[in-house]
């Protein structure tokens, strides 16, 4: 068996985090989704790997074990189909690029006797999702954006092999301008048995800047405590907490698990670093630093006295001192976020703010809830940030 990962999207749902990267790398503690995705299929067997993606995005493939598929034309799961046709062979495994899911439901699907099966979850989102409709346990009909329809959804991994190439050319754009796949699942299903498998243990989307926090909180239950850094006498560690080499937790510092803290990392002295907090290579948490279930990416540095709470800090980004994230909204309602030019809820009520790779701010800033900074920003000192700042954006003064 073959597989082919499907990791050609343009990633807006994920800004400021796909301002510097694309989405494939998002954070899963000191790996990226698309590293998880090839460790799981090397796990079960599957060696043989092809990774779509767009032109520009080739470079980011290197020192991986899989082959790059080149998306030239088109948007979508289905225009990803057709870039991979000479591809697809007797069993292959499509997987969508953005989705996390547990190997042990990987494995019931691709062990099932029919041609063809779906891997899918129960959503309590199912209006954001392809709605699957079951009959005698196979596909029915996928419905895009099925509000009403149940709460069973496309997980994003199929098994199927060449017969589906011949739906393709059948299907037109969607609404939203794209070639999808559940289009030509639609088409297989009236013709062949398309098994329905669901999800036995996990599965996240990783669509939305907060589905990246979940994920990691995901993994971080699963790992065991492993201590290979320094931890000065003074420090403490509570919970499943991992040091990698090279990290030092000076004393002072309390950390409570889980956490995970990468190499190179230095903690404190005196900082407090809370549950379901990722700090990644080379980063600095400085003295009187608190982290509360927040990912820091590789280089970023907050020096001293401040706070960062449920947020996201982009590699090699500047706080300085005093600046504190909100996570908690005055009147305590959910915090939304603007994704693509809407408001959106994050179902949440405590949520902090989202700050693109090589930003600098100033002293004493505030940043409130929900707040997206673009990568490359420069924000001023003293200011209160309660707005969206674009890309490269500058806030200089009040």
């Amino acid at each position: 068996m073959r597989a082919i990962i499907f990791s050609a999207g343009k990633g807006e749902r994920l800004e400021p985090l796909t301002h510097t990267k694309p989405k494939f790398l998002a954070p899963l503690l000191d790996k990226s989704i698309l590293d998880y995705q090839i460790d799981l299929l090397d796990r079960i067997g599957i060696k043989d790997i092809y990774v779509v993606v767009r032109r520009d995005d080739v470079q980011f493939l290197k020192d991986r074990s899989v082959v790059p598929i080149i998306q030239a034309e088109g948007y979508g799961t289905a225009a990803a189909l057709k870039a991979s046709r000479s591809y697809i062979k007797n069993e292959t495994l499509i997987v969508y690029g953005d989705v996390v899911v547990d190997e042990m439901s990987i494995k019931e699907l691709i062990n099932q006797k029919e041609e063809f099966s779906l891997l899918t979850a129960v959503s309590s989102e199912p209006q954001n999702y392809g709605v699957v409709l079951e009959k005698d346990g196979n596909v029915e009909k996928i419905i895009e954006k099925g509000e009403g329809k149940g709460d069973l959804i496309n997980a994003g991994v199929y098994k199927m092999n060449e017969k589906i190439l011949e739906y393709i050319d059948e299907i037109r754009e969607s609404p939203r301008g794209e070639l999808e796949l559940t289009d030509v699942i639609n088409l297989l299903s009236k013709r062949e048995k398309v098994k329905i498998v669901k999800v036995r243990d996990f599965w996240i989307d990783v669509g939305r800047p907060w589905d990246v926090m979940d994920v990691n909180k995901l993994i971080l239950d699963r790992v065991n405590s492993k201590i290979n850094g320094e931890v000065e006498e003074g420090a403490r560690i509570k919970g499943k907490v991992v040091v990698e080499e090279g990290a030092r937790i000076k004393s002072g510092s309390y950390i409570e698990g889980p956490v995970y803290i990468g190499r190179g990392v230095e903690v404190g002295p005196n900082s407090y670093i809370r549950p379901y907090t990722v700090i990644r290579e080379s980063a600095k948490i400085g003295a009187n630093v608190e982290v509360k279930g927040s990912i820091i990416l590789e280089r970023a540095k907050i020096p001293h006295l401040s706070y960062i709470g449920d947020s996201i800090v982009c590699e090699e980004v500047n706080v300085g001192a005093g600046t504190i994230t909100a996570n908690l909204r005055l009147d305590e309602e959910e915090v939304k976020v603007t994704i693509r030019g809407k408001r959106v809820p994050s179902g949440r009520k405590k949520l902090g703010a989202f700050i693109g790779g090589y930003t600098k701010i100033g002293i004493n800033v505030s940043i409130m809830p929900g707040v997206k900074i673009g990568a490359f920003s420069y924000i001023g000192p003293n200011l209160v940030v309660s707005r969206d700042l674009e890309k490269g954006g500058k806030l200089l003064r009040g």
